[in-house]
């Protein structure tokens, strides 16, 4: 039987008071049913604005559920194994890292034989595909013609068949290569951009078709899918008639995967809300187990006005929230390399606390709230993101675009700092450390106090953008 992060069940239940709580079942394989709860404070309407502190709390008496597998980056180059392993990343998207893995790369001659082996190059994507693996995440291979649009492949038979002997050299031993069991192979990328193809929908309908059958062929327990939308919010040739083409020819789509930056937004709430849609479509369309796989996001890379550490605060908020999603795995588009990696290493320090826990006061607005505990219930951890949307993406478009999600027209309030009342399994003494983010310091320790249980507080000014991540032992 197949396993992959696959969200069964989203269940949202709204108030029209102070708070709401967004219920999101997992099921992950042998690891059963992971349940999370994050508490969300209320938006106030347009007009209402200060900068009071949030109301905070955290029980971490009462478990809501098991952290699922969810940190995901680009692969950048065959460098990065210490920070995979620093950032305990779960899977990693091999995608145009030139001239590693692109299917040009690998086999550069387009007149050679695919059943040779001296006609492949395999060396550099094995070193790619290694360092991976060495910091103990699991490779997603994108398989694309290389940078650039193409018209079409030319020969779409003999391109499936390239595809198939990669799967064998890295799944199957051919060709002086590995057993490492790789699993996600999406084939192409973006299909709905001329940047990346100019054949015709039909054209890729045929090119998925023959790639599927022979990914199949080489490893009958890989999980194939794709398109790697860019534009997932437009109907038609890429997405519902792909669904159909897909439906008829009796094909795997094991996973729908689609990008998405937030240009003239950046809300970190947008890639839930577009998960929601497309799970929708996928489920009415009979694809209820395929896996809704966001494996390319981030803020807008054209936003100069976006500081570092807003864009920190962007990522902290926006994992969050697509953890309570109906998204089941992610990749963040920039690998950790850029002002975002310290954020991401954060986040993966979350599963020394696996058992998730009950919290209040967070919203879905840009003030994100998790909290954990480990399983011997001495160790407790606080992740808190601080976003505001920037005044200028608060109105409505003048001129709309099908392509982005429409602004929501968001007020912030009570987002000034947090006061927390935290309340852990046992009395006695802890030790409480808080690391921040913002514009004077990446994740820098700043304060480090005790406190006696079963009832602890914290308050601290915390303005936008900030990430706050606290820490608390048993001593």
């Amino acid at each position: 039987m197949r396993t992959i992060w696959r969200t069964a069940d989203i269940r949202q239940v709204k108030a029209g008071s102070a708070q709401y709580s967004m219920l999101m079942k997992t099921s992950v394989g042998s690891l059963g049913v992971i349940t999370a709860i994050v508490g969300l404070g209320c938006v106030l309407p347009a007009g209402a604005e200060d900068s009071a502190a949030r109301q905070i709390t955290v029980d971490a008496t009462v478990t809501v559920g098991t952290l699922r597998p969810f940190s995901g980056v680009q692969a950048a180059d065959a460098e990065g194994t210490a920070f995979y392993r620093a950032a305990r990343v779960d899977l990693v998207r091999i995608h145009d890292v030139s001239p590693a893995a692109d299917i040009d790369a690998i086999f550069p001659d387009a007149g050679a034989d695919v059943e040779d082996p001296k006609s492949y190059r395999f060396g550099p994507a094995d070193r790619l595909v290694a360092s991976i693996k060495s910091g103990g995440a699991e490779p997603l291979f994108d398989l694309y013609g290389s940078a650039g649009a193409v018209a079409a492949v030319p020969d779409p038979d003999k391109w499936a068949q390239i595809v198939r002997h990669i799967v064998l050299h890295y799944n199957a031993g051919w060709n002086k290569g590995f057993r490492y069991g790789i699993r996600y192979w999406e084939v192409w990328n973006a299909p709905d951009s001329e940047l990346s193809w100019r054949g015709t929908p039909q054209e890729y309908y045929a090119l998925y078709e023959k790639a599927a059958q022979a990914i199949q062929s080489a490893d009958d327990a890989a999980l194939v899918g794709g398109p790697g939308l860019s534009k997932p919010l437009i109907a038609g040739a890429y997405r519902e008639k792909f669904f159909d083409f897909v439906r008829l020819h009796r094909l795997p789509l094991d996973f729908f995967s689609w990008h998405f930056r937030t240009v003239d937004s950046n809300d970190p709430y947008l890639f839930v809300s577009i998960a929601r849609q497309l799970r929708t479509i996928l489920d009415s369309h009979g694809f209820g187990s395929t896996h809704n796989l966001l494996d390319e996001w981030g803020a807008d890379p054209g936003e100069k006005d976006m500081s570092k550490t807003a864009r920190a605060a962007f990522a902290t908020s926006a994992l969050i929230y697509m953890l309570g999603g109906p998204i089941d795995a992610q990749t963040y588009a920039d690998g950790g390399a850029d002002s975002v990696g310290r954020t991401l290493e954060t986040f993966g320090s979350m599963k020394s606390t696996p058992q998730l826990v009950r919290t209040t006061g967070g919203d879905d607005a840009g003030f994100a709230v998790m909290a954990a505990r480990s399983l011997d219930r001495r160790l407790i951890q606080v992740l808190i993101g601080n976003y505001q949307v920037a005044p200028k993406f608060l109105s409505r478009r003048d001129n709309w675009d099908t392509t982005l999600p429409e602004r929501r027209l968001l007020q912030y309030h009570d987002n000034g700092g947090y006061d927390a009342s935290i309340s852990v399994p046992t009395a006695g003494k802890y030790q409480v450390k808080r690391f921040r983010s913002d514009d004077s310091g990446n994740f820098t320790l700043v304060d480090h106090s005790m406190q006696n249980g079963p009832n602890l507080h914290l308050q601290a000014a915390l303005p936008p953008p900030a990430v706050e991540f606290i820490v608390i032992s048993a001593k």
